[in-house]
C-alpha cells in the first residue's frame, strides 16, 4: 500500500480536476486566493502501519540461542480507520493562475489498532510463540507547502508537502508457551517525520470555501526495548515500529 502514495495523490488531482476541465477553460480569474484564512476540517485516518518483533539481549549472545533467533521473530501490520479533527491557519498569495501558500494544522486522531497471534514455533523449538502489539496515535499536525493552480473560476486544486509529528504509543506482550518466559514493554511520544497530498477547494462565496483533501502521512521509526518477567532478565524483546496513515478529509476555510 505503501508505494501507491504517488498514484493515490495523481488520482485525488484527477478527481479534483474533473469538473474544471468539464467547465472548459476560464477567460479570467473571477477569484483571488491571497490572504490569511482559518478553517476546521473532519475525516479518516487509515492507519498502514507496521511492526517487528524481534529477540535481542542474552539471545543475541548466547551461543544456545542464536541459530533459532529467526524461529523467534514476527512481524506484522496494524490496519484500520479512526475518525480525525482538527483546525488548519494559513496563507495563500495568488499570482495570475497560480496559488503559493503556507499551511498549519493540529487534529484529533483516534487510531488504536491491535495484532495479535498465537502460532506453533518451527522446529527444533517446541512449543508455541503468543503475542500481542498495540499502537495508537492520539493526534497529529503538519506544516505544509501549498502550490495550487486555478483552472476554472473559484477553484483551486493544489500539491502539499512538508513537516508532519505526532503523539505514537505502543505497547507489546510477548510469551513463549514452553518455558513461560513473558516480555511485556511500552512506548510513547512525539515523533516526525514528513507528509505528502493533494487537494481541491473551492470559493463558495469572498470569505468561505469548501476543501478535500488527500494526506499520506510518514512519522517514521521508532524501537523500546523489554525485558523478560525473572527469572529470564537477561533476555529481552525489541519492537519496531514504522508509523504511516492515509488521511482523507474536508474542511472549511475562512479567509480574512
Amino acid at each position: 500500500m505503501k508505494n501507491s502514495v504517488p498514484t493515490t495523490v495523481l488520482l485525488v488531482l484527477a478527481i479534483a480536476c474533473g469538473p474544471a476541465w468539464a467547465a472548459g477553460p476560464v477567460a479570467a480569474t473571477t477569484y483571488n486566493w491571497t490572504g490569511f484564512y482559518v478553517g476546521l476540517n473532519t475525516g479518516l485516518a487509515i492507519n498502514d502501519s507496521g511492526y517487528t518483533l524481534r529477540p535481542t539481549g542474552n539471545f543475541l549472545t548466547d551461543l544456545h540461542y542464536i541459530s533459532d533467533n529467526p524461529l523467534r521473530t514476527d512481524s506484522g501490520n496494524l490496519n484500520g480507520a479512526a475518525f480525525t479533527i482538527g483546525g488548519q491557519f494559513g496563507y495563500n498569495y495568488q499570482v495570475g493562475r497560480y496559488v503559493f501558500g503556507l499551511e498549519t494544522d493540529f487534529d484529533y486522531n483516534g487510531t488504536d489498532n491491535s495484532s495479535y497471534v498465537n502460532r506453533p514455533l518451527a522446529s527444533p523449538l517446541v512449543g508455541n510463540i503468543v503475542h500481542a502489539v498495540n499502537q495508537q496515535v492520539d493526534c497529529f499536525g503538519t506544516l505544509r507547502a501549498r502550490f495550487g493552480f486555478t483552472p476554472a473560476g473559484r477553484f483551486l486544486i493544489y500539491g502539499t508537502g512538508g513537516l508532519a509529528y505526532g503523539n505514537v504509543s505502543s505497547s507489546s506482550n510477548v510469551l513463549f508457551t514452553s518455558a513461560s518466559d513473558n516480555y511485556i514493554g511500552s512506548s510513547s511520544g512525539l515523533h516526525a517525520g514528513w507528509t505528502l497530498g493533494a487537494g481541491g477547494e473551492y470559493a463558495l462565496t469572498n470569505k468561505w470555501s469548501v476543501k478535500f483533501e488527500y494526506l499520506y502521512i510518514d512519522l517514521g521509526s521508532q524501537s523500546y526495548t523489554y525485558a523478560a518477567r525473572p527469572p529470564f532478565t537477561n533476555f529481552s524483546y525489541t519492537t519496531d515500529l514504522d508509523t504511516t496513515q492515509h488521511v482523507i478529509r474536508v474542511g472549511f476555510n475562512y479567509k480574512f
